[in-house]
Order: C-alpha cells, then structure tokens, then sequence
C-alpha cells in the first residue's frame, strides 16, 4: 500500500469519526432537549395543580373567615346613617351624601335590611358577599377569554383575583355587610364597565347600547362611594387608549361631567363635623406622594410583620412602619408608570384582555387612592399613621394585583420572566396567609366583643368600657348619637333589640310566658 492510499484512508476515517460523531451529538441533544421539554410540562402541571387547589382553599377560607368575623350588630359610621334612615323618608335617605359620600345604591339595600329584617346585619352580609363574589367573576370573565396566554397564566392569574379579594387585610371593609355592600357595587359596576368598554370598539357590536351599559355601570359606581367616582377618568383614558371612535369618548366624557354635577348638588349631612378635606393640602407635592406611596404600600407592610410573633408588632410597627410601607407603595408607582404609560402613549390597550384587565385595575386604584390622600389631606396632616390604616386595605390590594396580571401577561413573551412570575404568584398565598390567618382571628375576637357591647344595650347598662372606640363606634366620635339611636331600636325592636329579649328583664318567673311556664326543677 503506498503511503497516498494510506492518507486516504486516514482522512477517510476521520470523516467517518466526525460523522458519527455529530450524530451522538445530535442524538444526546435531542434527548437532552426531550428531556427538558419533559420536565417543563411536567413542571408547569404541577403549578397548574398547586395553584388551583390554593385558590380553592384561600377562597373557602377567605369566606368562612368573613362569615366568622362578620359584623352581626350595628356599628360605626351605621349608627347615625340608621339615625337618619329612621327620621327621613327613604327617598331624603337615599339621595343624601354621608360625610362626601353618595350612598344612593347601597342605601336601599340596608333600608330593605331595616324594613324587611329588623336591621339584622346577616341579609346586608350576604349581600355585600355576592357582590364580591360577582366582582371576581367579573374580573375573571376577560382572563379567561384571553387566547394569547396559557392555561397556566389563566389559572394563576385566577388565583391572584381570589387572592387580592379574599384576604383577610381587607376585613375592615369586606366583614362589614354595610360597608362591603358599598365597595363591592363601587366595584362590581367598575369591573362590568372594564368588561364592555373594549366591546364598543368591535364594528360588529351594538355600540350605542353596550356604551349605555358602560354609562350605567359608572353611575352606580358613583353613587354607591364617593371613591367611585374615579370611574370617569379611568374609563376616558382607557378609551383613548383603544382608540374608540370620537362619539363613544365624547358621551362618556359628558356622562361623567353630568355625574360631577349631580354629585356637587346633592345635599350633605356630615354628623361627624369634620374640618374642611382640603384644609392643610399642600397642593400635588412631596408629601401628598409620600401619603400615596405609603397607603399603597400598607399592604405589603402587613403581609411581612405578620410573619413575626404578635408580642414584636409595638416595635416593628413603631419604628418601621411609615418607612417600609413608603418604600415599597414608591416602586409599586414605578411599575405602574412602566407598565402603563408606553401603553397609553401608544393607545395600544386591545392586544391581550388579560393585560387590559390589570391595567384597567392600576390606573383606576391609583386614582381612587389619590382621591383618599387629597379628600382626607387634613387628617393626614393631623395622625400621620392614619393614611395606613386597614379601612385603605380594599383599595390597595386590587392595585398589586393589577401589577400581577400585567407581569402574568407580559412574561408569556419572555422565557427568562416566565418561571420567575410563575413562582412569585404561586408564591403569593403562602406570603400572606399568616396575615390571612391573625386578622380573621382578629375579627372573630372583634365580633364577640361587639356583641358583648350590643348585650350590654340591651341591659339598659351604658358602660363605656364595653364600647371600644375603634370597633363598636366609629374612631373619634361620642357615644351619645350610639346610645340615641339605640333607644330608637329597642322601640322599633330593631338589631339588638329584635328578639325581645329586654322584655325579659325585671320579669319574674312566674310571669314568664304568661305563667304558662313550669319551672324546670333544676338542682
């Protein structure tokens, strides 16, 4: 063999080496990336999995918890609206403004609750609770209509609007069948005019009818709460940013000036006499964005102390509180700016129903909490510590969660985002359930007290230690207008008074049932 043929062969075989070589490569490779494919399906059905039984369990938790904790007496600011419902005619009632607020729509549901159930607080509970239930439905409708996510994203972003509407920070409201009944229509008619609002842009909808419905949607939210009102900016921006024809912005936009209108006309009734809202307002300035960020931040604050035991509360709370909650409501504003600006600036809003429900839900948060800083600038001003208190909790929420959806949506596209939101909202019940947990207890504790206090009325005893300030009463005020208002249910046998039970007191034994009693024998 001469050495040219031996070269030959070499290289020959060489070439033969790479080959196969390449295809081991490639085979490894396939199987590698089969592998990895695998194990990310199997992955992504475990979340799916988790995340549908801890929104199943955060659910029925959250409302067992509220129907525990709830309100079964009359309390706070109740006792001297009740006092006006039951010297007024309904119709004086309901279109009078309570302390700046309308309460036109809610007004007839406790009305009915007084009229119809003796003021038992059960009915206006139930209520207020199918009005969440119907907001989460609301919300949830446009996430699972969305195509350009998962079904992950879906089920995730169904968990965080259980999460954000269920937890037990928000009680203050959400266990008050009074209050929630309030909040929930103020959002219930928002989140119907979320849904509709992209619907008036279609060529082939019923434009004219289904901006009607958007229009009635954003009265009742008007005139369920004065925050309501942040409806109208929010639905013009919004409709800008879908570039809906000319004649659908113009008769929102004239809606929501009527609406200003009426709201300015109707007649007030502050029993609380406050200072002027606006006395002490810096105007927009430093302070009025440390008031915002600090209210959209108390969530957050709550959530991380409550990982500690109570008896470290004093001093977490006295020494970090204003700081932290500061701090974190600062990059909340930021990624809302970043999330939502590009958006409107390049009106394009309708690529995903998912994203558009979140950013629907920053925008009009952010200007229902600037509505809260610049009416109670005053108070702010006076108790600094007041602009985090829980009753600002139902607002708050629903601001991070919209910041949630968006993430959700937007790391579809991104495959280094994907898993990282993935974790954090499957994460999100676990973090804040230790605060799920102590406020419900919190509130069970605070219902016992409250008809301990009711107990008490019926006594005839006016013992103010048994009527806290900060839950049977409302903060700051006197027991006076309580105590009237009481003589006025145990007349009408309302509440408290409804079972009779003080008809009982001072009786005898052997009166008792018109003497058709026996005694019982009892050793």
């Amino acid at each position: 063999m001469t050495p040219e043929n031996r070269v030959r062969i070499v290289r020959g075989g060489c070439r033969l080496a790479l080959v196969l070589l390449r295809i081991l490569v490639a085979q490894l490779a396939g199987g590698a990336f089969y592998a990895m494919h695998r194990f990310a399906l199997v992955a992504e059905r475990a979340v799916q999995i988790c995340a549908t039984l801890a929104a199943f369990d955060f659910l029925v938790s959250g409302v067992v918890y509220l129907y525990l904790g709830r309100w079964t007496v009359t309390h706070q600011d109740y006792w001297w609206i009740y006092d006006f419902y039951l010297n007024h005619s309904l119709t004086e009632s309901a279109l009078l403004t309570y302390a700046h607020h309308s309460l036109f729509f809610p007004s007839f549901l406790s009305q009915a609750d007084l009229r119809f159930f003796h003021g038992n607080q059960l009915p206006l509970f139930l209520a207020g609770l199918s009005l969440l239930l119907i907001t989460v439905g609301l919300l949830l409708v446009p996430v699972w209509r969305d195509k350009t996510v998962g079904l992950t994203a879906k089920i995730l972003s169904t968990l965080v609007v259980i999460v954000g509407n269920f937890w037990m920070a928000r009680a203050f409201i959400t266990a008050s069948g009074g209050y929630n009944c309030e909040n929930s229509l103020v959002m219930a008619g928002t989140a119907l005019g979320f849904l509709l609002l992209p619907i008036t842009g279609c060529r082939l909808a019923p434009v004219l009818p289904v901006t009607a419905i958007v229009v009635l949607a954003g009265l009742i939210a008007s005139f369920s709460q004065s925050t309501g009102l942040a409806i109208w900016p929010t639905l013009l921006l919004l409709a800008w940013g879908l570039r809906l024809p000319k004649y659908s912005i113009t008769l929102l936009a004239a809606a929501g000036l009527a609406v200003a209108i009426i709201f300015v006309l109707l007649p007030g009734h502050d029993w609380l006499s406050p200072p002027d809202p606006l006395k002490g307002l810096p105007s927009v300035s430093f302070v009025t964005v440390i008031w915002l960020c600090r209210l959209l931040g108390a969530p957050f604050f709550v959530a991380f102390v409550s990982w500690w035991p109570d008896k470290s509360y004093p001093a977490l709370i006295e020494s970090s509180e204003l700081a932290l909650c500061a701090a974190a409501g600062a990059v909340g504003l930021v990624l809302a700016m970043l999330a939502v600006l590009p958006q409107i600036i390049r009106r394009n809003l309708n690529k995903s129903s998912l994203e558009w429900t979140g950013l629907a839900l920053i925008v009009f948060t952010f200007l229902v909490t600037s509505l809260i800083v610049a009416g109670r600038a005053g108070v702010f001003n006076a108790r600094p510590s007041e602009v985090v208190a829980s009753r600002f909790f139902f607002w708050s929420t629903l601001f991070w969660m919209g910041l949630l959806l968006v993430a959700i949506q937007r790391a579809q596209s991104k495959q280094w985002l994907r898993w990282p939101v993935y974790l954090v909202a499957l994460a999100l019940p676990v973090l804040v359930f230790p605060a799920h947990y102590k406020k419900g207890v919190w509130w069970r504790n605070s219902r016992w007290n409250a008809e301990s206090a009711a107990t008490s009325l019926v006594n005839g005893v006016h013992d103010d230690q048994l009527i806290p300030d900060n839950g049977f009463l409302a903060a700051g005020s006197g027991r006076e207008q309580l105590y009237r208002t009481a003589q006025q249910f145990r007349a009408r046998r309302l509440d408290m008074f409804a079972d009779g039970l003080q008809d009982w007191i001072g009786l005898s034994e052997a009166n008792l049932f018109g003497g058709r009693h026996k005694p019982e024998g009892l050793k």
